[in-house]
Protein backbone atom coordinates (compact mmCIF):
# COMPACT_ATOMS: atom_id res chain seq x y z
CA UNK A 1 0.00 0.00 0.00
CA UNK A 2 1.60 3.27 -1.24
CA UNK A 3 2.34 5.29 1.90
CA UNK A 4 -0.02 8.85 2.20
CA UNK A 5 3.36 11.14 3.42
CA UNK A 6 4.35 14.20 1.57
CA UNK A 7 7.80 13.64 1.26
CA UNK A 8 9.48 17.19 0.03
CA UNK A 9 10.88 17.90 -3.28
CA UNK A 10 14.29 17.96 -3.81
CA UNK A 11 14.08 22.00 -4.41
CA UNK A 12 12.61 22.49 -1.12
CA UNK A 13 15.59 19.99 0.06
CA UNK A 14 18.19 22.31 -1.76
CA UNK A 15 17.21 25.63 -0.08
CA UNK A 16 16.97 24.04 3.29
CA UNK A 17 20.38 22.97 2.89
CA UNK A 18 21.23 25.92 1.35
CA UNK A 19 20.08 28.10 4.40
CA UNK A 20 21.76 25.69 6.53
CA UNK A 21 24.97 26.63 5.16
CA UNK A 22 24.62 30.24 4.90
CA UNK A 23 23.15 30.04 8.84
CA UNK A 24 26.86 28.93 9.55
CA UNK A 25 28.74 30.96 7.26
CA UNK A 26 26.83 34.47 6.57
CA UNK A 27 30.04 35.42 4.66
CA UNK A 28 29.79 32.96 2.10
CA UNK A 29 27.85 33.25 -1.22
CA UNK A 30 24.12 31.53 -1.75
CA UNK A 31 25.10 28.92 -3.89
CA UNK A 32 23.32 25.79 -4.69
CA UNK A 33 24.49 22.61 -3.13
CA UNK A 34 24.22 18.64 -4.03
CA UNK A 35 21.64 17.36 -0.92
CA UNK A 36 22.42 13.91 -1.01
CA UNK A 37 26.65 14.77 -0.35
CA UNK A 38 25.20 17.38 2.46
CA UNK A 39 26.21 15.14 5.79
CA UNK A 40 23.44 15.50 8.61
CA UNK A 41 24.32 15.09 12.39
CA UNK A 42 21.76 14.02 14.81
CA UNK A 43 23.43 12.47 17.23
CA UNK A 44 24.12 14.12 20.01
CA UNK A 45 26.00 12.15 22.12
CA UNK A 46 27.51 14.41 24.67
CA UNK A 47 23.40 16.28 25.17
CA UNK A 48 22.86 12.41 26.43
CA UNK A 49 25.71 12.55 28.48
CA UNK A 50 24.98 15.82 29.88
CA UNK A 51 21.44 15.20 31.00
CA UNK A 52 22.24 11.81 32.57
CA UNK A 53 24.65 13.28 34.88
CA UNK A 54 21.83 15.87 35.25
CA UNK A 55 19.65 13.19 36.85
CA UNK A 56 22.37 11.28 38.93
CA UNK A 57 22.28 14.39 40.52
CA UNK A 58 19.04 14.86 41.36
CA UNK A 59 19.16 11.51 42.00
CA UNK A 60 21.56 12.13 45.04
CA UNK A 61 19.80 15.06 45.92
CA UNK A 62 17.06 13.36 46.86
CA UNK A 63 18.46 9.91 48.36
CA UNK A 64 15.24 7.46 50.15
CA UNK A 65 16.87 4.92 52.85
CA UNK A 66 16.03 1.34 52.67
CA UNK A 67 13.64 1.31 55.58
CA UNK A 68 11.50 4.55 54.19
CA UNK A 69 11.31 2.43 50.80
CA UNK A 70 9.98 -0.62 52.58
CA UNK A 71 7.33 1.32 54.35
CA UNK A 72 6.47 2.98 51.02
CA UNK A 73 6.16 -0.79 49.55
CA UNK A 74 4.00 -1.64 52.54
CA UNK A 75 1.47 1.39 51.98
CA UNK A 76 1.06 0.37 48.61
CA UNK A 77 0.39 -3.17 49.13
CA UNK A 78 -2.19 -1.88 51.45
CA UNK A 79 -3.94 0.43 48.96
CA UNK A 80 -4.14 -1.98 46.56
CA UNK A 81 -5.42 -4.54 48.68
CA UNK A 82 -7.83 -1.86 50.56
CA UNK A 83 -11.33 -2.03 49.20
CA UNK A 84 -11.43 0.82 46.06
CA UNK A 85 -14.74 3.19 46.78
CA UNK A 86 -15.35 6.84 46.01
CA UNK A 87 -18.33 7.46 48.08
CA UNK A 88 -18.31 9.51 51.27
CA UNK A 89 -20.76 7.56 52.59
CA UNK A 90 -23.88 5.60 51.29
CA UNK A 91 -26.63 7.61 49.67
CA UNK A 92 -29.46 6.56 50.99
CA UNK A 93 -32.59 9.17 50.40
CA UNK A 94 -33.43 9.04 46.69
CA UNK A 95 -34.64 11.85 44.95
CA UNK A 96 -36.36 11.65 41.41
CA UNK A 97 -35.74 15.31 38.78
CA UNK A 98 -36.32 16.48 36.09
CA UNK A 99 -34.81 19.56 34.80
CA UNK A 100 -38.24 21.43 35.31
CA UNK A 101 -37.76 20.26 39.39
CA UNK A 102 -33.71 21.11 39.32
CA UNK A 103 -34.76 24.54 38.20
CA UNK A 104 -37.88 24.69 40.27
CA UNK A 105 -36.07 23.78 43.63
CA UNK A 106 -32.71 26.07 42.78
CA UNK A 107 -35.11 28.98 42.72
CA UNK A 108 -36.40 28.16 45.92
CA UNK A 109 -33.69 27.15 48.11
CA UNK A 110 -30.48 28.67 46.52
CA UNK A 111 -29.45 31.19 48.78
CA UNK A 112 -26.80 32.88 45.93
CA UNK A 113 -30.59 34.11 44.62
CA UNK A 114 -31.34 35.45 48.39
CA UNK A 115 -28.20 37.85 48.42
CA UNK A 116 -28.90 39.14 45.26
CA UNK A 117 -32.37 39.62 45.88
CA UNK A 118 -32.01 41.46 49.31
CA UNK A 119 -29.54 43.49 47.09
CA UNK A 120 -32.28 44.95 45.02
CA UNK A 121 -34.89 44.77 48.12
CA UNK A 122 -32.11 47.42 50.16
CA UNK A 123 -31.40 49.49 47.16
CA UNK A 124 -34.78 50.63 47.17
CA UNK A 125 -33.94 52.83 50.53
CA UNK A 126 -32.40 55.14 48.35
CA UNK A 127 -35.46 56.21 46.89
CA UNK A 128 -36.93 57.42 50.10
CA UNK A 129 -33.86 59.24 50.73
CA UNK A 130 -33.62 60.59 47.36
CA UNK A 131 -37.23 61.79 48.23
CA UNK A 132 -36.65 63.04 52.00
CA UNK A 133 -35.26 66.11 50.73
CA UNK A 134 -39.22 67.06 50.15
CA UNK A 135 -40.03 65.99 53.68
CA UNK A 136 -41.20 69.27 56.46
CA UNK A 137 -38.53 69.71 59.16
CA UNK A 138 -39.53 70.96 62.54
CA UNK A 139 -36.87 72.23 64.50
CA UNK A 140 -37.69 73.51 68.59
CA UNK A 141 -35.15 76.04 70.28
CA UNK A 142 -35.31 77.02 73.84
CA UNK A 143 -33.47 78.72 76.02
CA UNK A 144 -32.90 80.67 79.09
CA UNK A 145 -31.14 84.18 79.45
CA UNK A 146 -30.24 85.58 82.61
CA UNK A 147 -27.75 89.06 82.54
CA UNK A 148 -26.25 91.14 85.29
CA UNK A 149 -24.82 93.78 82.97
CA UNK A 150 -23.52 96.45 84.83
CA UNK A 151 -25.31 100.18 83.84
CA UNK A 152 -24.14 104.08 84.38
CA UNK A 153 -27.49 105.85 85.18
CA UNK A 154 -27.19 109.55 84.92
CA UNK A 155 -30.46 110.06 83.70
CA UNK A 156 -33.08 110.04 86.26
CA UNK A 157 -35.90 109.33 83.92
CA UNK A 158 -33.58 105.92 83.09
CA UNK A 159 -35.48 103.80 85.07
CA UNK A 160 -32.30 103.12 87.43
CA UNK A 161 -31.12 105.27 90.20
CA UNK A 162 -27.52 107.33 89.66
CA UNK A 163 -24.46 106.08 89.09
CA UNK A 164 -22.84 102.46 88.29
CA UNK A 165 -25.49 100.05 88.97
CA UNK A 166 -26.71 96.34 87.74
CA UNK A 167 -28.72 96.25 85.13
CA UNK A 168 -30.27 92.70 85.64
CA UNK A 169 -32.61 91.16 83.40
CA UNK A 170 -33.61 87.48 82.67
CA UNK A 171 -35.82 86.11 79.48
CA UNK A 172 -37.42 82.88 78.39
CA UNK A 173 -37.66 82.43 74.62
CA UNK A 174 -38.79 79.26 72.84
CA UNK A 175 -38.20 79.15 69.09
CA UNK A 176 -40.35 76.62 66.38
CA UNK A 177 -39.35 76.99 62.97
CA UNK A 178 -41.57 74.48 60.15
CA UNK A 179 -39.52 74.52 57.02
CA UNK A 180 -40.02 72.47 53.67
CA UNK A 181 -38.94 72.63 49.77
CA UNK A 182 -40.97 72.11 47.12
CA UNK A 183 -40.42 70.26 43.78
CA UNK A 184 -39.79 73.98 42.51
CA UNK A 185 -37.26 74.42 44.45
CA UNK A 186 -39.09 77.02 46.63
CA UNK A 187 -37.87 77.09 50.18
CA UNK A 188 -40.62 78.25 53.12
CA UNK A 189 -39.96 78.63 56.20
CA UNK A 190 -42.64 79.36 59.12
CA UNK A 191 -41.00 80.46 62.81
CA UNK A 192 -42.88 81.25 66.05
CA UNK A 193 -41.02 82.93 68.01
CA UNK A 194 -42.37 83.86 72.04
CA UNK A 195 -40.27 85.41 74.53
CA UNK A 196 -40.67 86.35 78.29
CA UNK A 197 -38.57 88.81 79.81
CA UNK A 198 -38.47 90.19 82.92
CA UNK A 199 -35.54 93.98 83.99
CA UNK A 200 -35.53 95.76 86.84
CA UNK A 201 -36.00 99.15 84.71
CA UNK A 202 -39.10 100.73 86.00
CA UNK A 203 -39.84 102.15 83.13
CA UNK A 204 -40.19 99.27 80.88
CA UNK A 205 -42.90 96.76 80.64
CA UNK A 206 -41.98 94.32 83.29
CA UNK A 207 -42.44 91.49 82.56
CA UNK A 208 -43.06 91.68 78.68
CA UNK A 209 -44.46 88.92 76.54
CA UNK A 210 -43.54 89.37 72.83
CA UNK A 211 -44.35 86.43 70.32
CA UNK A 212 -43.75 86.98 66.75
CA UNK A 213 -44.46 85.07 63.63
CA UNK A 214 -42.57 84.82 60.98
CA UNK A 215 -42.90 83.77 57.06
CA UNK A 216 -39.44 83.75 54.87
CA UNK A 217 -39.93 82.44 51.05
CA UNK A 218 -36.96 81.68 49.11
CA UNK A 219 -37.40 81.05 45.39
CA UNK A 220 -34.10 80.04 43.25
CA UNK A 221 -34.10 81.66 39.50
CA UNK A 222 -31.25 80.22 38.01
CA UNK A 223 -29.37 77.18 39.98
CA UNK A 224 -31.86 74.78 41.21
CA UNK A 225 -34.95 76.13 39.67
CA UNK A 226 -37.80 73.93 38.31
CA UNK A 227 -39.19 70.69 38.73
CA UNK A 228 -36.99 68.84 35.84
CA UNK A 229 -34.30 69.66 38.25
CA UNK A 230 -35.59 68.82 41.59
CA UNK A 231 -36.81 65.80 40.56
CA UNK A 232 -33.23 64.31 38.60
CA UNK A 233 -32.05 63.26 41.83
CA UNK A 234 -35.42 60.80 42.75
CA UNK A 235 -35.37 59.77 39.06
CA UNK A 236 -31.56 58.48 39.17
CA UNK A 237 -32.28 56.74 42.72
CA UNK A 238 -35.30 55.12 40.92
CA UNK A 239 -33.02 53.79 37.54
CA UNK A 240 -30.55 52.55 39.87
CA UNK A 241 -32.91 50.15 41.85
CA UNK A 242 -33.90 49.34 38.40
CA UNK A 243 -30.07 48.48 37.90
CA UNK A 244 -30.31 46.38 40.94
CA UNK A 245 -33.70 44.31 39.64
CA UNK A 246 -32.10 43.99 36.18
CA UNK A 247 -28.68 42.46 38.18
CA UNK A 248 -30.79 40.21 39.91
CA UNK A 249 -32.16 38.82 37.07
CA UNK A 250 -28.93 38.46 35.57
CA UNK A 251 -28.02 36.42 38.72
CA UNK A 252 -31.18 34.52 38.28
CA UNK A 253 -30.98 33.67 34.56
CA UNK A 254 -27.10 32.66 35.04
CA UNK A 255 -28.16 30.79 37.73
CA UNK A 256 -30.84 28.61 36.07
CA UNK A 257 -27.96 28.14 33.40
CA UNK A 258 -25.93 26.52 36.20
CA UNK A 259 -28.20 24.46 37.15
CA UNK A 260 -29.35 23.16 33.61
CA UNK A 261 -25.22 22.47 33.01
CA UNK A 262 -25.47 20.68 36.34
CA UNK A 263 -28.13 18.80 35.72
CA UNK A 264 -26.72 17.57 32.05
CA UNK A 265 -23.62 17.16 33.84
CA UNK A 266 -24.69 14.53 36.12
CA UNK A 267 -26.63 12.38 33.33
CA UNK A 268 -22.92 12.71 31.07
CA UNK A 269 -21.13 11.20 34.28
CA UNK A 270 -24.36 8.48 34.57
CA UNK A 271 -23.47 7.67 30.97
CA UNK A 272 -19.78 7.70 31.45
CA UNK A 273 -19.84 5.35 34.48
CA UNK A 274 -21.96 2.97 32.27
CA UNK A 275 -19.45 3.29 29.23
CA UNK A 276 -16.53 2.52 32.28
CA UNK A 277 -18.41 -0.59 33.20
CA UNK A 278 -18.99 -2.04 30.03
CA UNK A 279 -15.35 -1.37 28.84
CA UNK A 280 -14.31 -3.29 32.11
CA UNK A 281 -16.57 -5.89 31.69
CA UNK A 282 -15.17 -6.41 28.12
CA UNK A 283 -11.63 -6.36 29.23
CA UNK A 284 -12.53 -8.97 31.81
CA UNK A 285 -13.90 -11.11 28.93
CA UNK A 286 -11.12 -10.73 27.18
CA UNK A 287 -8.68 -11.53 29.98
CA UNK A 288 -10.69 -14.37 30.48
CA UNK A 289 -10.80 -15.40 26.67
CA UNK A 290 -6.99 -15.05 26.58
CA UNK A 291 -6.30 -16.92 28.78
CA UNK A 292 -8.21 -20.07 27.62
CA UNK A 293 -6.20 -18.96 24.31
CA UNK A 294 -3.00 -19.80 26.44
CA UNK A 295 -4.46 -22.97 27.88
CA UNK A 296 -5.17 -24.26 24.21
CA UNK A 297 -1.68 -22.93 23.36
CA UNK A 298 -3.46 -20.33 20.80
CA UNK A 299 -1.69 -17.21 22.50
CA UNK A 300 1.29 -16.16 23.57
CA UNK A 301 2.51 -15.48 27.39
CA UNK A 302 2.37 -11.65 26.47
CA UNK A 303 -1.16 -11.52 25.05
CA UNK A 304 -2.09 -12.55 28.68
CA UNK A 305 0.15 -9.16 30.19
CA UNK A 306 -1.57 -7.19 27.20
CA UNK A 307 -5.09 -8.11 28.48
CA UNK A 308 -4.34 -7.47 31.99
CA UNK A 309 -2.90 -3.93 31.22
CA UNK A 310 -6.36 -3.38 29.54
CA UNK A 311 -8.55 -4.49 33.02
CA UNK A 312 -5.88 -2.67 34.93
CA UNK A 313 -6.86 0.59 32.71
CA UNK A 314 -10.25 -0.36 32.51
CA UNK A 315 -10.91 -0.15 36.35
CA UNK A 316 -8.98 3.35 36.58
CA UNK A 317 -11.28 4.83 34.12
CA UNK A 318 -14.04 3.30 36.38
CA UNK A 319 -12.44 4.81 39.17
CA UNK A 320 -12.46 8.18 37.90
CA UNK A 321 -15.81 7.88 36.09
CA UNK A 322 -17.60 6.92 39.90
CA UNK A 323 -15.68 9.91 41.35
CA UNK A 324 -16.68 12.36 38.75
CA UNK A 325 -20.25 10.78 38.71
CA UNK A 326 -19.94 11.86 43.20
CA UNK A 327 -18.69 14.95 41.95
CA UNK A 328 -21.77 15.73 40.07
CA UNK A 329 -24.45 14.61 42.20
CA UNK A 330 -23.21 17.07 44.69
CA UNK A 331 -22.49 20.13 42.26
CA UNK A 332 -26.04 19.46 41.77
CA UNK A 333 -27.34 19.18 45.12
CA UNK A 334 -25.03 22.66 45.94
CA UNK A 335 -27.92 24.28 43.42
CA UNK A 336 -30.80 22.91 44.34
CA UNK A 337 -30.81 22.29 48.28
CA UNK A 338 -27.37 23.61 49.88
CA UNK A 339 -26.89 22.80 53.39
CA UNK A 340 -24.54 23.03 55.95
CA UNK A 341 -25.42 19.31 57.23
CA UNK A 342 -22.96 16.83 55.76
CA UNK A 343 -25.75 14.84 56.19
CA UNK A 344 -28.10 16.39 53.89
CA UNK A 345 -25.65 15.79 51.05
CA UNK A 346 -26.24 11.92 51.60
CA UNK A 347 -29.12 11.84 48.64
CA UNK A 348 -29.06 9.85 45.32
CA UNK A 349 -29.94 12.44 42.95
CA UNK A 350 -31.64 10.26 39.68
CA UNK A 351 -32.04 12.62 36.89
CA UNK A 352 -35.04 11.71 34.61
CA UNK A 353 -34.69 13.79 31.89
CA UNK A 354 -32.32 12.81 28.34
CA UNK A 355 -30.74 15.53 26.75
CA UNK A 356 -32.25 14.56 23.31
CA UNK A 357 -36.24 15.47 24.99
CA UNK A 358 -36.47 18.61 23.77
CA UNK A 359 -38.31 20.75 20.61
CA UNK A 360 -35.60 23.02 18.93
CA UNK A 361 -37.44 26.28 18.28
CA UNK A 362 -36.95 28.29 14.91
CA UNK A 363 -33.38 30.06 14.63
CA UNK A 364 -34.23 33.31 13.51
CA UNK A 365 -31.66 36.22 14.24
CA UNK A 366 -33.59 39.15 14.03
CA UNK A 367 -36.17 37.72 15.79
CA UNK A 368 -33.85 36.58 18.53
CA UNK A 369 -32.49 40.05 18.40
CA UNK A 370 -35.70 41.40 18.94
CA UNK A 371 -36.24 39.32 21.94
CA UNK A 372 -32.84 40.25 23.50
CA UNK A 373 -33.43 43.73 23.48
CA UNK A 374 -36.70 43.81 24.48
CA UNK A 375 -35.86 40.65 28.06
CA UNK A 376 -32.51 40.79 28.11
CA UNK A 377 -31.57 42.47 31.49
CA UNK A 378 -28.05 43.67 30.48
CA UNK A 379 -29.72 45.53 27.90
CA UNK A 380 -32.48 47.17 30.41
CA UNK A 381 -29.20 47.89 32.42
CA UNK A 382 -27.15 49.55 30.00
CA UNK A 383 -30.18 51.92 29.08
CA UNK A 384 -30.42 53.02 32.53
CA UNK A 385 -27.29 53.72 32.86
CA UNK A 386 -27.55 55.82 29.98
CA UNK A 387 -30.47 57.57 31.30
CA UNK A 388 -28.80 58.09 34.42
CA UNK A 389 -25.72 59.83 32.45
CA UNK A 390 -28.01 62.46 31.24
CA UNK A 391 -29.80 63.16 34.29
CA UNK A 392 -26.49 63.30 35.68
CA UNK A 393 -24.98 65.58 33.28
CA UNK A 394 -28.55 67.92 33.53
CA UNK A 395 -27.72 68.27 37.46
CA UNK A 396 -23.94 69.43 36.70
CA UNK A 397 -25.40 71.98 33.44
CA UNK A 398 -26.99 73.68 36.47
CA UNK A 399 -24.69 73.27 38.88
CA UNK A 400 -22.97 75.55 36.75
CA UNK A 401 -24.98 78.55 36.68
CA UNK A 402 -24.96 81.06 38.93
CA UNK A 403 -26.82 80.71 42.39
CA UNK A 404 -29.90 83.81 41.95
CA UNK A 405 -32.37 83.37 44.37
CA UNK A 406 -35.61 85.86 45.43
CA UNK A 407 -35.88 86.11 48.72
CA UNK A 408 -39.40 87.84 50.65
CA UNK A 409 -40.35 87.35 54.39
CA UNK A 410 -43.31 88.69 56.32
CA UNK A 411 -43.02 89.13 60.48
CA UNK A 412 -46.06 89.94 62.85
CA UNK A 413 -44.96 90.88 66.48
CA UNK A 414 -47.09 91.98 69.44
CA UNK A 415 -46.64 92.69 72.96
CA UNK A 416 -48.61 93.06 76.00
CA UNK A 417 -47.49 92.93 79.93
CA UNK A 418 -49.34 89.28 79.64
CA UNK A 419 -49.71 86.63 77.28
CA UNK A 420 -52.98 86.77 75.83
CA UNK A 421 -52.45 90.49 75.58
CA UNK A 422 -49.13 89.82 73.71
CA UNK A 423 -51.03 87.11 71.49
CA UNK A 424 -54.06 89.73 71.20
CA UNK A 425 -51.28 92.14 69.38
CA UNK A 426 -50.27 89.80 67.97
CA UNK A 427 -53.08 89.54 65.36
CA UNK A 428 -54.56 92.63 64.77
CA UNK A 429 -52.24 93.19 62.13
CA UNK A 430 -50.53 96.29 63.28
CA UNK A 431 -47.19 95.86 63.88
CA UNK A 432 -45.40 93.76 61.10
CA UNK A 433 -42.05 94.13 58.75
CA UNK A 434 -41.66 92.45 55.40
CA UNK A 435 -38.61 92.77 52.75
CA UNK A 436 -38.21 91.56 49.10
CA UNK A 437 -35.48 91.08 47.53
CA UNK A 438 -32.95 89.26 45.22
CA UNK A 439 -29.26 87.36 46.38
CA UNK A 440 -26.22 86.27 43.88
CA UNK A 441 -24.06 84.22 44.91
CA UNK A 442 -21.09 83.64 41.53
CA UNK A 443 -17.51 81.71 42.33
CA UNK A 444 -15.77 83.63 39.58
CA UNK A 445 -14.28 80.74 37.99
CA UNK A 446 -16.54 78.22 38.21
CA UNK A 447 -14.04 76.11 38.29
CA UNK A 448 -15.37 73.22 40.31
CA UNK A 449 -18.26 73.30 38.58
CA UNK A 450 -17.61 72.81 34.91
CA UNK A 451 -15.19 70.10 35.49
CA UNK A 452 -17.86 68.10 36.82
CA UNK A 453 -19.78 69.24 34.25
CA UNK A 454 -17.37 68.04 31.59
CA UNK A 455 -17.12 64.71 33.45
CA UNK A 456 -20.70 64.29 33.30
CA UNK A 457 -20.57 64.75 29.56
CA UNK A 458 -17.73 62.00 29.55
CA UNK A 459 -19.50 59.86 31.23
CA UNK A 460 -22.35 59.95 29.39
CA UNK A 461 -20.54 59.42 25.89
CA UNK A 462 -18.95 56.23 28.26
CA UNK A 463 -22.44 54.97 28.49
CA UNK A 464 -23.48 55.68 25.26
CA UNK A 465 -20.76 53.45 23.72
CA UNK A 466 -20.85 50.85 26.40
CA UNK A 467 -24.73 50.66 24.98
CA UNK A 468 -23.01 50.43 21.47
CA UNK A 469 -20.67 47.74 22.59
CA UNK A 470 -23.38 45.72 24.18
CA UNK A 471 -25.44 45.78 21.35
CA UNK A 472 -22.43 44.64 18.91
CA UNK A 473 -22.03 41.31 21.60
CA UNK A 474 -25.18 40.45 21.89
CA UNK A 475 -25.34 39.95 18.28
CA UNK A 476 -22.21 38.19 18.03
CA UNK A 477 -23.08 36.22 21.10
CA UNK A 478 -26.49 35.25 18.96
CA UNK A 479 -24.45 34.35 15.93
CA UNK A 480 -22.10 31.89 17.97
CA UNK A 481 -24.87 30.77 19.98
CA UNK A 482 -27.04 29.79 16.92
CA UNK A 483 -23.79 27.87 14.98
CA UNK A 484 -23.36 26.21 18.15
CA UNK A 485 -26.84 24.32 17.94
CA UNK A 486 -26.89 24.25 14.08
CA UNK A 487 -23.18 22.73 15.22
CA UNK A 488 -24.42 20.42 17.97
CA UNK A 489 -26.89 18.97 15.70
CA UNK A 490 -24.77 18.00 13.25
CA UNK A 491 -22.74 16.39 15.28
CA UNK A 492 -25.46 14.08 16.35
CA UNK A 493 -25.43 12.32 13.92
CA UNK A 494 -21.61 11.65 13.51
CA UNK A 495 -21.12 10.99 16.92
CA UNK A 496 -23.70 8.30 16.95
CA UNK A 497 -21.87 6.82 13.50
CA UNK A 498 -18.61 6.72 15.17
CA UNK A 499 -19.63 4.71 18.08
CA UNK A 500 -21.47 2.32 16.39
CA UNK A 501 -18.26 2.04 13.44
CA UNK A 502 -16.15 1.83 16.84
CA UNK A 503 -18.64 -1.09 18.29
CA UNK A 504 -18.16 -2.80 14.46
CA UNK A 505 -14.51 -2.53 14.27
CA UNK A 506 -14.16 -3.94 17.71
CA UNK A 507 -16.13 -6.56 16.91
CA UNK A 508 -14.27 -7.09 13.69
CA UNK A 509 -11.00 -7.00 15.29
CA UNK A 510 -11.99 -10.11 17.89
CA UNK A 511 -13.21 -11.71 14.72
CA UNK A 512 -9.75 -11.46 13.31
CA UNK A 513 -7.48 -12.67 16.66
CA UNK A 514 -9.91 -15.45 17.27
CA UNK A 515 -9.46 -16.71 13.37
CA UNK A 516 -5.62 -15.90 13.52
CA UNK A 517 -6.25 -13.74 10.70
CA UNK A 518 -3.47 -11.06 11.42
CA UNK A 519 -5.05 -9.12 14.25
CA UNK A 520 -2.97 -9.14 18.04
CA UNK A 521 -4.27 -9.07 21.32
CA UNK A 522 -3.26 -5.22 21.35
CA UNK A 523 -5.79 -4.40 18.61
CA UNK A 524 -8.66 -5.38 20.30
CA UNK A 525 -7.42 -2.78 23.56
CA UNK A 526 -7.17 -0.26 21.45
CA UNK A 527 -10.40 -0.72 19.78
CA UNK A 528 -12.26 -1.08 23.27
CA UNK A 529 -10.39 2.59 24.28
CA UNK A 530 -11.48 3.34 20.51
CA UNK A 531 -14.65 2.34 21.41
CA UNK A 532 -14.89 4.30 25.01
CA UNK A 533 -13.65 7.45 23.66
CA UNK A 534 -16.55 7.49 20.98
CA UNK A 535 -19.06 6.66 23.57
CA UNK A 536 -18.03 9.73 25.66
CA UNK A 537 -17.82 12.09 22.81
CA UNK A 538 -21.56 10.68 21.95
CA UNK A 539 -22.50 11.67 25.69
CA UNK A 540 -20.61 15.36 25.08
CA UNK A 541 -22.38 16.01 22.13
CA UNK A 542 -25.89 15.29 23.20
CA UNK A 543 -25.02 17.55 26.42
CA UNK A 544 -23.61 19.97 24.44
CA UNK A 545 -26.70 20.20 22.25
CA UNK A 546 -29.17 20.62 25.27
CA UNK A 547 -26.73 23.40 26.20
CA UNK A 548 -26.64 25.42 23.36
CA UNK A 549 -30.25 25.29 23.18
CA UNK A 550 -30.44 26.95 26.85
CA UNK A 551 -28.14 29.57 25.80
CA UNK A 552 -29.77 30.20 22.97
CA UNK A 553 -32.42 31.25 25.27
CA UNK A 554 -30.19 33.20 27.71
CA UNK A 555 -28.83 35.09 25.09
CA UNK A 556 -32.40 36.16 23.77
CA UNK A 557 -33.38 37.14 27.87
CA UNK A 558 -35.85 34.05 27.64
CA UNK A 559 -35.03 31.58 29.91
CA UNK A 560 -37.14 32.38 32.96
CA UNK A 561 -40.50 32.48 31.20
CA UNK A 562 -41.68 28.79 32.36
CA UNK A 563 -40.94 30.23 35.99
CA UNK A 564 -42.06 33.73 36.13
CA UNK A 565 -44.55 32.63 38.84
CA UNK A 566 -41.73 31.65 40.91
CA UNK A 567 -39.51 34.62 40.85
CA UNK A 568 -39.87 38.23 42.81
CA UNK A 569 -42.21 40.51 41.10
CA UNK A 570 -39.03 42.92 40.16
CA UNK A 571 -37.93 40.32 38.13
CA UNK A 572 -40.67 40.05 36.06
CA UNK A 573 -41.04 43.36 35.60
CA UNK A 574 -37.27 43.97 34.16
CA UNK A 575 -38.25 40.90 31.65
CA UNK A 576 -41.73 42.05 30.73
CA UNK A 577 -40.89 45.66 30.37
CA UNK A 578 -41.36 45.98 27.19
CA UNK A 579 -44.69 44.33 27.23
CA UNK A 580 -46.24 46.28 29.68
CA UNK A 581 -45.41 49.67 27.20
CA UNK A 582 -46.87 47.40 24.52
CA UNK A 583 -50.19 47.23 26.33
Amino acid sequence: MPSSRRWPTPSLLLLAATSVAWAQDPEAPMAPRDPEREELRVERPDEAQRIEAELQRIDEGHPIPDERMDRIRDRLREIDGAESRTKLAPREDMLYLSVDDAVRLALANNPDFLVALVRARAASAAIDEAQAVFDPVLSVDASYTEARSPFFSANPFSGFAPGLVVASSDQLALTTTLSKRFLLGTNVSVTWQEARRKTENQFSLNPSYSPSLTVEVVQPLLRGFGLTYNSLAIEIAEANVRQEEANLTITLLDGVVAVEQAYWDLVAAEANLRSSKRQLDASSSLLEDTRKRIQAGAAADLDIVIAQSSVAQSREALIISENALEAARDGLLRLVRPSGDPDKWDVFLVPLDRPMEVVEPPLDLGRSLAQARSSRPEYYSAQLAVENAQRTLALRENESLPSLDFVGSLREEGLGGQHHNAWSSLGTGRFYTWSAGVRLNLPLFLRAERARERAAKLQLEQAQASLTVLEANMVLELRNVMRDVLSARARLGTSRAARILAERQLAGTKLKVDSGAGAVQRDVVEDLAALSQAETREIQTRVAYRMALTRLKRAEGSLLEPWLDLVDPRVRQVLQRERKLEE
